[in-house]
C-alpha cells in the first residue's frame, strides 16, 4: 500500500501540472495525519497491529493511497464537477478503504461512524481541489 500508489502516480501523472497537483496531495497528507492523530488520541479508532514503530499502521493509507487517489482525481477529467469527484473520493475512502483495513485487522472503529469519515474525506478533497487551482 505504500509503494504501488506512487508507482501508479509516476506512470500516469501529468508532467506539466505535477508540482501543483503534488502540492495538493501533500496538503492532504498533512491534514490526514493531523486528523488521524486526533482520532486515535480521543479513542475514536485504533490500529491493533503495528508493523513499523510509527504512531499507526494506517501510515501507508494516509500517506500513499489517499493522496495518490486524490491527485489522480484532480488530474483526470478536470472539467468534471469537483463535488462529484469528492463524493467518489469520500465514498471510496470511507466505504471501501476503511472496511478493507478492518477486514485485514489493521483498523478498528471504536466510537466512530464511516459516514463521519465520508464527510471529512469529502471536504478534504474539495480543499485539495481548491488548493490545486491556485495560481500562487
Amino acid at each position: 500500500m505504500m509503494i504501488v500508489p506512487w508507482i501508479i502516480w509516476a506512470i500516469f501523472r501529468d508532467r506539466r501540472n505535477s508540482a501543483r497537483i503534488f502540492s495538493a496531495g501533500l496538503l492532504m497528507m498533512v491534514i490526514s495525519e493531523i486528523l488521524d492523530a486526533f482520532g486515535v488520541s480521543y479513542g475514536k479508532w485504533a490500529y491493533p497491529i503495528k508493523v513499523i514503530p510509527l504512531a499507526t499502521v494506517s501510515f501507508s493509507f494516509r500517506l500513499s493511497v489517499l493522496p495518490v487517489f486524490a491527485m489522480l482525481l484532480l488530474q483526470f477529467k478536470p472539467q468534471l464537477n469537483p463535488f462529484i469527484k469528492a463524493i467518489i473520493f469520500g465514498g471510496f475512502g470511507a466505504y471501501v478503504g476503511l472496511p478493507l483495513l478492518s477486514m485485514m485487522d489493521l483498523y478498528k472503529k471504536i466510537d466512530w461512524s464511516l459516514t463521519y469519515s465520508f464527510i471529512i474525506l469529502f471536504f478534504m478533497y474539495l480543499l485539495a481541489h481548491w488548493f490545486s487551482r491556485r495560481n500562487s
